[in-house]
């Protein structure tokens, strides 16, 4: 540890302030200074250098900085006195246009500073492991006969092993499998422990997770070895040193071998339970030569001279020589995906199982370019304003040049005033920022801090340069244009200054393009959120409850739905294997034809007989399942739609077929056709589908449709009787509709994100064309009153005061609607169902902006028409 004699404060701050600092006051300001730092950094060397630069700061104040007028050729600071002055007076002698400047700027301000948190959140992820570059995690594109091309995160159980032994840019491996939530017995203490997973003893090698008790070099070594996060310590201990005690979790006795920090909110993996993966293969001693079944997840560290192409190469031979079969270079295509690609660009990745929070990367281009048009309409706010009142300060001009001030003096001084207005509207971001964000954390679901916004001293001194910076090009061409008026003509009263300006008009044109963009992104956005939430997806999802099920609740199945279906409020029950909503697994099916026996691999199901009934599944043909036949239970197949036509049978019922490990001479038959309904997400057209009944399997999942009227008495019943049945497993449910919105709550963040700004843009171009208006308006006041004394009614001022912001309107919807609609298409390509844009969702977009900016401008247009034409013509 350094001793604290021997931490120095940050020399750049310390010589600012003794350049600034009044002399009479430097020694002993400086040691307080110095004596607070050294206190600061006993806790934290890094937080107290941070801290320190903000104490010089807070100095900069009159009475602590020096007198600069002494010195010599240094009247500088006088003059920047006077500027600050003067800048301060303006903004406070025109309170409306400054009100609206800061406003519409800090607004801008605020929402890049939001944007930025979010952008911060998501590419944040697993950017805390060291070897974060050089993690990899394999993965699969699967092109089975008789079902789609797929994408998967899933990986062999002997891909592992065998690809470190045989490929020499991989360093080393892990293995890591998910069991979701399992019921652990600790002492008298049982509960379901929520995200419960399995690794190999390599994992916490590659991945940087926390460890703060036990010997991280040895962890997970035993089949039987544990590691508990200290959240979980608590819930199953009350305490976090728990290293040697030991646990039930499915018949096997653990003992904790490490405990470790709690998973980060920004990490894909995401467990509080972490085994041995051997807990899981006693009995499978070729686990690590295991091909065929994909269940888990493969993570690679490769060496810095990894050739990814090269190795790709290398990927058919390699699957050849561990899986004997003529086309699995047809069936798989093996490719490694980096780390910090796992979160952003996985929304076309199947069955990825554990990646939390996985986001679509392509929102983030998105978002960087709203931030930028929200903070440009701000700007060309700010522009447009202080160049449009130039007539109110045109004779200040004058007399400042006719006394002496020359122009460069002039453009600082107007420079100095467009600062200030940045700084307050900083000031007043940051207000906002602190208001807005728990609001906004609940509707995007995140957990955005504006801490680092200021603790961090990099991220602290961009916003102030960007502030600055902000102001200075914001005021630069309203500083040259204001301090170019030549005091003769403004003095004697000539307005050449007021013509006509285009480059007001452009800007003008340019703010309500990028809001008019806004407004019919929203509006598709909705539409195409609208449209998911109200497609009919070929099956029931109001009032069903999800009841996970262990090995208990599956022996008692037929028990517990019978005295389910007595009660009053439960109106029907069945079981699966796996849940919809999701991308079902796929195994071997096989059909007879004339040209003999076809192998197909389309996604497969089991369900309880009454499955279609629950659900309301409608058949195109044929019968359900039904406990009638014998042959119904394992040996009869109804398929959807998509796979009838896949196999190609004029009619599919009757055909046979059965499972593709059955032998040739045991096929069963297909008694049914179903319609075609997606069983997977939206963003996925519909797959081929077997479904089939096995009651020997065992059901993970039961599904209960309950009386929508009677909710809250419906979940009770359900209770109870489960209650009566299974006493070791606590009941875990959800509904479903819960469950297929998760699917779309990245497209839905997006869809509030994008209306929120939407809101935002509109609503800073407004304050801007308010101000404007105003502006415009009072310059045509005795056209105005001349036009009443020649019996112009209201109406027609209306008219003619209204009709340029109309025109310019009008060229922001020719100039938006082009852009807007090839964004949109390249959005709407993330969804294999989508609706199409209507032109008319631009005419509405264009509407909805000329009613709000008319009624935006339209109080000063009837103020204006409304007001005795005698008080603007008495001066004539």
């Amino acid at each position: 540890m350094k001793k604290i004699n021997s931490i120095k404060p940050p020399h750049l701050p310390l010589r600012f302030f003794r350049w600034f600092c009044d002399p009479d006051l430097k020694e002993d300001l400086e040691g307080d200074l110095i004596e607070l730092f050294e206190r600061r950094a006993i806790k934290s060397e890094r937080k107290a250098r941070s801290l320190f630069f903000l104490d010089v700061l807070r100095m900069l104040r009159p009475g602590i900085i020096k007198n600069f007028e002494a010195h010599k050729n240094l009247n500088n600071y006088a003059m920047l006195r006077n500027y600050l002055i003067s800048a301060w007076r303006n903004l406070m002698k025109y309170k409306g246009f400054s009100a609206i400047n800061i406003l519409s700027l800090s607004i801008g301000m605020a929402a890049c500073m939001v944007i930025y948190l979010f952008i911060n959140d998501e590419l944040s992820f697993d950017a805390f492991h060291k070897k974060k570059d050089k993690i990899y995690r394999l993965c699969e594109v699967q092109s089975f006969p008789g079902t789609n091309t797929q994408n998967v995160a899933l990986s062999m159980p002997g891909m592992g092993p065998t690809m470190t032994a045989e490929f020499p840019e991989i360093e080393t491996f892990a293995r890591y499998r998910s069991f979701g939530g399992q019921l652990i017995e600790a002492g008298d203490n049982k509960m379901i422990i929520e995200n419960v997973a399995a690794a190999d003893s390599s994992f916490l090698t590659i991945f940087d997770f926390p460890v703060i008790s036990g010997d991280k070099d040895n962890l997970l070594d035993d089949p039987f070895d544990a590691i508990v996060t200290e959240e979980t310590a608590k819930k199953l201990y009350g305490r976090i040193d728990v290293v040697g005690e030991t646990f039930i979790i499915n018949g096997d006795r653990c003992i904790i071998r490490g405990v470790m920090r709690d998973v980060p909110e920004n990490s894909h993996l995401q467990f509080n339970v972490l085994l041995s993966i051997r807990i899981s293969t006693q009995n499978t001693p070729d686990f690590d030569n295991q091909f065929g079944s994909n269940y888990l997840n493969t993570y690679f560290v490769l060496n810095e001279n990894a050739d990814l192409a090269e190795m790709e190469k290398r990927y058919p031979e390699y699957l050849s020589s561990h899986i004997d079969r003529d086309d699995i270079n047809d069936l798989y295509k093996l490719y490694l995906q980096p780390l910090s690609d796992v979160h952003l660009t996985s929304t076309d990745v199947e069955h990825d199982y554990n990646n939390y929070r996985k986001f679509n990367g392509k929102y983030i281009d998105v978002f960087v370019l709203v931030g930028i048009f929200i903070l440009v309409i701000a700007s060309l706010n700010f522009m447009n304003l202080t160049t449009a009142r130039a007539s109110n300060r045109a004779k200040e001009v004058g007399v400042r040049k006719a006394i002496g001030a020359i122009k460069s003096q002039l453009f600082k001084q107007f420079i100095i005033e467009s600062i200030l207005l940045a700084v307050f509207a900083l000031l007043f971001a940051i207000v906002i920022v602190f208001l807005s964000l728990p609001l906004l954390n609940n509707l995007i679901d995140r957990q955005l801090e504006t801490q680092i916004l200021f603790t961090n001293l990099e991220i602290f001194g961009i916003i102030l340069l960007a502030t600055l910076g902000l102001g200075l090009l914001a005021g630069l061409y309203p500083s040259i244009y204001l301090s170019s008026f030549r005091p003769v003509i403004v003095l004697k009263g000539f307005k050449s200054y007021e013509k006509k300006s285009y480059l007001r008009s452009s800007l003008i044109v340019i703010q309500f393009s990028l809001a008019l963009g806004m407004i019919v992104c929203t509006l598709v956005v909705l539409q195409q959120l609208m449209f998911m939430k109200n497609k009919d997806i070929g099956y029931s999802t109001d009032h069903i409850l999800l009841v996970d099920m262990n090995e208990e609740a599956s022996e008692k199945y037929e028990e517990i739905k019978q005295a389910l279906l007595k009660e009053s409020n439960v109106l029907g029950v069945t079981a699966s294997g796996q849940r919809l909503g999701n991308n079902f697994h796929q195994w071997g099916f096989k059909v007879r034809k004339d040209t003999g026996i076809v192998n197909v691999t389309p996604s497969n199901v089991y369900v309880d007989y009454d499955y279609l009934d629950v659900y309301g599944i409608k058949l195109l043909s044929g019968r359900s399942f039904s406990r009638h036949y014998e042959a119904d239970d394992g040996n009869a197949y109804i398929i959807n739609k998509a796979f009838a036509d896949e196999l190609g049978f004029e009619e599919a019922v009757g055909q046979r077929a059965a499972h593709g490990w059955y032998p040739d001479d045991s096929l069963g038959s297909i008694i049914g056709v179903t319609e075609n309904f997606n069983f997977n997400s939206l963003h996925f057209k519909v797959n081929t589908l077997s479904m089939v009944v096995h009651t020997d399997w065992g059901f993970s999942e039961m599904s209960i449709k309950i009386n929508g009227s009677n909710v809250a008495q419906s979940l009770i019943d359900v209770e109870k009787v489960y209650d009566q049945f299974v006493t070791d497993y606590p009941i875990r449910y959800e509904f479903l509709d819960d469950h297929i919105q998760q699917l779309y709550k990245s497209d839905e963040q997006m869809g509030s994100v994008i209306t929120i700004i939407a809101i935002l843009s509109i609503f800073i171009g407004c304050m801007g064309l308010f101000g404007l208006a105003s502006i415009s308006i009072q310059r045509r006041i005795k056209e105005v009153g001349i036009r009443k004394v020649m019996g112009a009614s209201t109406t027609e001022l209306m008219t003619i005061l209204s009709r340029n912001f109309a025109l310019m309107i009008l060229i922001s919807f020719i100039i938006a609607t082009p852009l807007t609609f090839l964004f949109l298409s390249g959005w709407l390509e993330n969804f294999a169902y989508r609706i199409d844009i209507n032109p008319l969702i631009f005419l509405l977009g264009a509407f909805i902006a000329l009613i709000i900016a008319l009624a935006t401008i339209s109080y000063h247009v009837i103020k204006a028409a409304n007001s005795n034409p005698v008080n603007s013509l008495k001066c004539e």
